[in-house]
């Protein structure tokens, strides 16, 4: 039995409820309380003092909302998320390029044409061209939802059309009907798909370097959505298997199943929240539309430069509610991405017709875009919201400009959410923003965008206050896998996860919430990740 002594446990059972000692057996908490009363009382059965030198202890932080196997990429990968203008992603592309052989494959990730200063424009078919002709080359923008190409890419895609892709999605053409070098949503599986295979050494390596770049950050398990754009569901569920686990790398990971994969999963062995301590499959992933970067979120009002342009809505309403009575059949709930306010509009008249099974509930997925009349129709409803406040500090102002004027009047609109009585759950999307949870919680607190961290407020009445934002990690996370039981909370009974501080995030300015380091991070009982 391990005693955890000298720190300061705040248990998450309830505001300000805190301990300054906790015991663990076995990966799970055994007692709490004072150190000289546990010592007292289990002297016989304490074998490990671990000494937490006034550190400040958490429940475990869950990423609720990540993409393990992209992220593990991302990392890999040249990545132009840190670009400041178009001409230096393009020169980091070219220098990349020349290190290749001369017909390499190369894959880009992560660039945002919204953070530029030069040229805030997408990437097209002639910047790649200008770069190589003879090398295929991929840029993914940092969303997901649209990626560009060059010509030497275009070349390698048999069916480049639209029989090529499934459901919604563009291949985009200029007014003289030319291809601008431009995919979006569904159509981006033309290049993707083009790209070799990942093998299993990749898809293994790829989660490593994930997990291990998370627990320095303080998180001990995330909800993530990986096994349709790899190698399949069979395949890639072996590779999580064959590297999370308590004698491997001890992280909890519960993976949603994109809806493409729902024949292989009805046809394997698996089960819903099946109680695996590590690995355990979760609701049926859909997206109904795109992003408002890449103008394909599904909204009412359109968009500023076009109120006729109302995004794109990637199945059509019987496709979709198709898709949801196929779940149900199958015993599980959904987990839908929605963007726009017309989306979600759509989306809760479905799920009202086609509830769950008892017990269970749909996650509705990003959702930034509402009115109070849109959350009182989802009212009642077994749903939980699934929410990224990064979303909120990235897409800030630009996003306003976007949609202009008519933009709905409540934008990541967690308080309301909350005080309907609705549950949430916080993730950052990673590797489309960094997976820190504390980036999130001074998001969900201060309200302020990444381009003025101390400058204006977005919608201040939505602020959570620190609590709540860490809730959205611990007991919102824990509330998303099914776990509140067991997880989320520092309590008799619980796992023994824990992110370890080296300051009190209740004590520091909200401005310092993004800046306090992670000292420790312990999963299943085991120290993962310590600070040197």
């Amino acid at each position: 039995m391990k005693l955890w002594k000298n720190g300061t446990f705040y248990q998450m059972t309830a505001e300000g409820e805190q301990v300054s000692a906790v015991l663990t057996e076995n990966g799970y908490i055994r007692a709490v309380g004072e150190k000289a009363e546990l010592e007292k009382q289990y002297a016989a059965e304490i074998t490990e003092t671990i000494d937490l030198e006034g550190n400040v202890v958490f429940p475990g932080f869950v990423d609720a909302h990540i993409h393990l196997l992209w992220y593990g990429q991302a990392l890999e990968r040249l990545n132009l998320n840190q670009t400041a203008t178009k001409k230096e992603a393009l020169s980091l592309i070219a220098e990349r390029t020349k290190q290749l052989a001369s017909d390499e494959w190369l894959f880009v990730e992560g660039y945002d044409e919204n953070k530029w200063s030069d040229e805030q424009t997408l990437i097209s078919l002639a910047d790649l061209d200008a770069v190589s002709k003879t090398n295929p080359i991929l840029v993914r923008r940092i969303d997901y939802h649209s990626v560009s190409i060059n010509s030497a890419l275009r070349a390698e895609i048999a069916d480049f059309s639209e029989t090529g892709f499934d459901g919604g999605g563009e291949i985009v053409c200029d007014e003289a009907g030319c291809f601008t070098g431009v995919l979006r949503d569904n159509a981006t599986t033309l290049a993707i798909d083009a790209f070799p295979a990942a093998t299993s050494s990749e898809l293994n390596a790829w989660l490593k370097l994930a997990i291990t770049d998370l627990w320095s950050k303080g998180v001990t398990g995330a909800h993530s959505e990986d096994l349709h754009y790899f190698t399949g569901f069979e395949s890639t569920l072996a590779a999580f298997r064959n590297t999370v686990g308590a004698q491997q790398l001890p992280f909890r990971a519960h993976l949603l199943i994109h809806h493409a994969e729902l024949a292989a999963f009805s046809a394997s062995k698996e089960s819903f929240v099946s109680g695996d301590a590590f690995l355990e499959l979760g609701a049926m992933k859909i997206f109904y539309d795109g992003t408002v970067g890449s103008r394909t979120a599904l909204m009412s009002a359109g968009y500023a430069d076009n109120p006729n342009e109302k995004g794109l809505q990637i199945h059509s309403d019987e496709a979709f509610e198709e898709l949801v009575k196929a779940a149900r059949k199958a015993g599980l709930p959904v987990a839908i991405h929605i963007l726009g306010d017309q989306a979600f509009a759509n989306v809760i008249r479905t799920l009202r017709a086609h509830p769950p099974k008892k017990g269970q509930y749909d996650r509705l997925i990003h959702t930034p875009w509402l009115t109070e009349e849109l959350i009182a129709e989802a009212a009642g409803l077994p749903v939980l919201f699934d929410v990224q406040p990064q979303f909120m500090a990235s897409d800030l102002p630009w996003a306003v400009d976007v949609l202009g004027e008519n933009h709905p009047p409540l934008a990541f609109a967690w308080k309301s959410l909350l005080d309907e009585g609705f549950p949430l759950a916080g993730g950052s999307d990673a590797p489309i923003e960094v997976p820190n949870p504390f980036w999130g919680i001074h998001a969900a607190v201060t309200r302020t965008a990444n381009a003025d961290l101390d400058g204006t407020t977005y919608w201040p009445e939505q602020a959570l206050t620190v609590f709540e934002a860490i809730q959205l990690y611990t007991k919102g996370a824990a509330f998303a896998s099914y776990k509140t039981d067991t997880r989320g909370q520092i309590a008799p009974g619980f796992v023994a996860d824990f992110t370890i501080l080296a300051e009190d995030p209740f004590r520091v300015e909200h401005a310092e919430l993004r800046d306090i380091p992670v000292m420790m991070t312990v999963v299943d009982e085991q120290i993962v990740y310590q600070k040197k």
